[in-house]
């Protein structure tokens, strides 16, 4: 009794301000874990353009080993309230306290790099020494599907934004130099294949390139990766005169952007190369074919790289009834391809594209029985170092055939 009399004596001593924050605080954690428990959770973030964290499944196994804490920690992370204010508050206070990155993993094995807030309104990705196998097994498996398929094969690697524009990284920042995969692969492939070298060609001092806010390049230097493909495989390429760069979207916000979410930032603009003189082009992927190679169904999403071939898929075949051409082209790639492949269209009558991320089966078998003649592999050097694509590339030849 004398107990509860203290109780009551020290709250009437307590100042009305400490009272009104404490309640403020209660109420706030009932709001939260009210918000957690009962409002219906998104299980993708469009900004951020990656799946969200699910409910943990409690278990004894996963509470012994830990995994159920865990599960719940980043459940919590990918869903309190107002989460992107928080986060886009978080990139503008690191813009104000002079920080010259944000969304890296330093701490990881390999390390994760982040975003550069670079000039002109640029993002770029952070780019890392190569410490892991990825990339030495991605260039093994590259030169040896170069010898083992016997047919010209060209290979495209792409440097990324931060390398092609160095002068707009912040002051004095780490940026690492991938011309050094550039001569590793070069020098694997040897006098077997061509190594396309674009780093003059994207080089700022011949135009911007890039995207702010996304990795990719964009129209424009997917055009010239394209003319120095052609040049390197024989062809004409088709002018860049003959074709109008339509504006389609003025709010186009990149990948890098989902990793430093602003308020501040401009968004980007995206054109679809149109031929001025239409040609009969579709686009097959599995049992469906589309006329023409644009989802424009991607336009009113976040994701409006994927306009181009509609994202990535396992196999897309490109067909044009106005090319006259016995050559067929396999194309092994990642998404930078996807923005080209509206150009190299132009040229050829069948174009077998492949992602190997996705692709299951026998590459040698599907040369042989769609008569591939010539083979290119598009990637950006960045996810040469980041994943491993090369079980399929390093896969025997069908009846044990060198």
């Amino acid at each position: 009794m004398k107990k509860m009399e203290a109780f009551k004596e020290s709250v009437k001593q307590c100042k009305p301000e400490y009272l009104a924050v404490t309640l403020l605080l209660f109420v706030t954690i009932l709001a939260g874990l009210a918000y957690l428990a009962f409002v219906p959770k998104q299980t993708f973030s469009e900004e951020e353009n990656r799946a969200l964290e699910e409910v943990p499944q409690l278990s004894l196994e996963n509470l012994a080993d830990g995994s159920f804490m865990s599960s719940a920690e980043s459940y919590v992370g990918d869903h309190f309230m107002l989460r992107q204010a928080f986060i886009s508050l978080s990139t503008t206070v690191k813009l104000g306290l002079g920080f010259r990155d944000a969304g890296g993993n330093y701490s990881s094995v390999p390390a994760e790099g982040g975003v550069y807030f670079g000039g002109n309104g640029h993002l770029y990705e952070v780019l890392l020494p190569n410490k892991d196998q990825v990339f030495a097994q991605n260039v093994k498996g590259l030169a040896a599907f170069c010898e083992g398929a016997g047919l010209p094969f060209y290979v495209v690697p792409v440097p990324s934004g931060a390398q092609e524009q160095a002068q707009n990284l912040p002051l004095f920042s780490y940026s690492h130099n991938q011309r050094e995969e550039f001569e590793a692969l070069r020098a694997a492939i040897g006098e077997n294949g061509a190594v396309v070298d674009l780093f003059d060609a994207l080089n700022l001092w011949n135009g911007d390139y890039y995207y702010k806010t996304d990795h990719h390049w964009n129209t424009e230097g997917a055009y010239v990766g394209y003319t120095a493909l052609a040049k390197e495989m024989g062809f004409t390429p088709t002018g860049r005169s003959q074709f109008e760069f339509k504006l389609v979207s003025n709010d186009f916000y990149g990948t890098l952007y989902s990793k430093a979410i602003s308020p501040f930032q401009e968004p980007d603009s995206m054109y679809l190369p149109i031929l001025k003189e239409p040609q009969h082009i579709t686009q097959t992927t599995g049992s469906e074919t589309r006329e023409g190679l644009y989802w424009e169904e991607y336009l009113g999403k976040k994701d409006k790289y994927s306009t181009f071939l509609g994202g990535n898929h396992s196999v897309d075949v490109i067909r044009n009834s106005d090319v006259k051409s016995e050559r067929k082209l396999m194309i092994l790639k990642d998404s930078y391809a996807n923005s080209m492949i509206p150009f190299l269209a132009t040229n050829f009558s069948e174009i077998h594209v492949v992602d190997l991320r996705y692709y299951a089966q026998n590459l040698y078998t599907y040369i042989d029985e769609n008569g591939i003649t010539d083979i290119a592999a598009i990637y950006s050097i960045k996810q040469l170092c980041d994943t491993d694509v090369s079980r399929r590339l390093l896969a025997p030849k069908p009846g044990g055939a060198a």
